[in-house]
C-alpha cells in the first residue's frame, strides 16, 4: 500500500506498507528507488544500518523501533526503512510497525508548521521513535524490582519464567539500541557536514536519546544479571540444605537397621540376646545411638 502526502512544495512523504509487485515496480520507475535498496527496505529481518547509493542519490536508514506486544516470547523490536531520495522521503513499514505511520502523520503536522523539509521530517520521526524506548525500559525496570522482591520471599517456576521474560525483552531492546546508536553515528559522520545547524543539533539530540536508552538498558541488564546470579545462589543453597537434611536422616535411620541386623543374624553370645526383654533393649540401643548421632551432628554444625 502506498500513501503519498506533501511535506512542502518540493518534498513528499510516501508511506509504503507491504507493497505489492505492482507497487514495487511503481516505486522503481516513478520514484526512482533502486531494486537493491527496495529489497533492503522491505526485508523484515534487516539489521539497523545505513545504506547509500551515491549514483542515484539515495540514503536508506534501517531503524529499529519498539513494538508493543503482549505475546511472550515475541520480538519487542522490528526494523523500518527510512529512505531519503532526491525529492522524497519514503517510510517502509509492515503489519507490526504500522503504528509508525500514525506517528509520522503527527510528526508531519509539526514539520509543516515549521516549514521543514524531508530531512527535518526524518529527524523528528527518528527522535520520537528513539524516545519511545524509554517507557518500556522503565516498565522492565519496575518488573525487575518486583521480581527481586519475589526472590526474597519465595522461589519457584513462576519467578524463573518472569526472569526469563525480562531477559528476553532486554536482549531485543539492547540489540536494537546498539544498532540504532551505530546507525545514527554513521549517519552523522556521512551527512553531518551538509546539514544546517538546526538539523545537526536535532541529530545530536537523537543520538543523546538513543545513547541514554542504551545506557539505561545496559544498567537494567546488569542488575537483572546480578539478581539472576543471586537467585541461582539461593537455589544452590536451598539444594545444599536439602541434601544435608537427607544425609542426616539417612545416617540416623540406618542405625536401627544396623542394630537389628546383628541380632537378626542369630549370632551367639551377643549381649541381651537371651533376655526376655531383648526386643525392648534392642530398640532402646537403637534409639540411644540415634540420639547420640543427632547430638554429634548438631554440635559439629554439619546440619547448618
Amino acid at each position: 500500500m502506498l500513501k503519498i502526502r506533501q511535506i512542502n512544495a518540493e518534498n513528499r512523504w510516501i508511506s509504503v506498507c507491504k507493497p505489492t509487485i505492482k507497487e514495487q515496480h511503481e516505486l522503481v520507475t516513478k520514484y526512482h528507488v533502486s531494486d537493491e535498496m527496495l529489497e533492503y527496505a522491505i526485508d523484515p529481518y534487516e539489521k539497523a544500518r545505513v545504506e547509500t547509493d551515491e549514483k542515484r542519490g539515495i540514503t536508506l536508514l534501517i531503524f529499529d523501533v519498539y513494538v508493543p506486544t503482549d505475546e511472550i516470547p515475541a520480538p519487542q523490536t522490528a526494523p523500518i526503512g527510512i529512505m531519503l531520495t532526491e525529492k522524497d522521503l519514503l517510510v517502509f513499514t509492515n503489519e507490526e510497525t504500522m503504528f509508525v505511520n500514525q506517528m509520522a502523520e503527527q510528526t508531519l503536522e509539526a514539520v509543516e508548521l515549521e516549514y521543514g523539509n524531508k530531512l527535518d521530517f526524518a529527524l523528528m520521526l527518528m527522535y520520537r521513535l528513539s524516545v519511545e524506548y524509554l517507557e518500556p525500559l522503565h516498565m522492565i525496570d519496575v518488573k525487575r524490582q518486583r521480581l527481586q522482591n519475589k526472590i526474597l520471599q519465595r522461589t519457584g517456576r513462576r519467578v524463573i519464567n518472569e526472569s526469563m521474560e525480562i531477559d528476553t525483552n532486554l536482549v531485543y531492546i539492547l540489540t536494537s539500541l546498539r544498532g540504532n546508536v551505530s546507525l545514527l553515528m554513521e549517519f552523522d559522520r556521512i551527512y553531518g557536514h551538509s546539514m544546517t545547524d538546526q538539523q545537526a543539533d536535532y541529530l545530536d539530540d537523537i543520538i543523546v536519546e538513543a545513547q541514554q536508552g542504551l545506557e539505561m538498558a545496559q544498567m537494567i541488564s546488569e542488575v537483572v544479571e546480578r539478581v539472576s546470579d543471586a537467585y541461582g545462589k539461593v537455589l544452590d543453597s536451598d539444594l545444599n540444605q536439602t541434601m544435608k537434611v537427607l544425609t542426616v536422616f539417612s545416617i540416623v535411620l540406618s542405625i536401627p537397621t544396623i542394630v537389628s541386623g546383628f541380632y537378626g543374624e542369630n549370632v551367639h553370645h551377643l549381649p541381651f540376646a537371651d533376655s526376655p526383654y531383648a526386643w525392648q533393649i534392642t530398640v532402646g540401643i537403637a534409639v540411644l545411638l540415634m540420639i547420640v548421632t543427632l547430638v554429634i551432628v548438631l554440635n559439629r554444625r554439619w546440619y547448618h
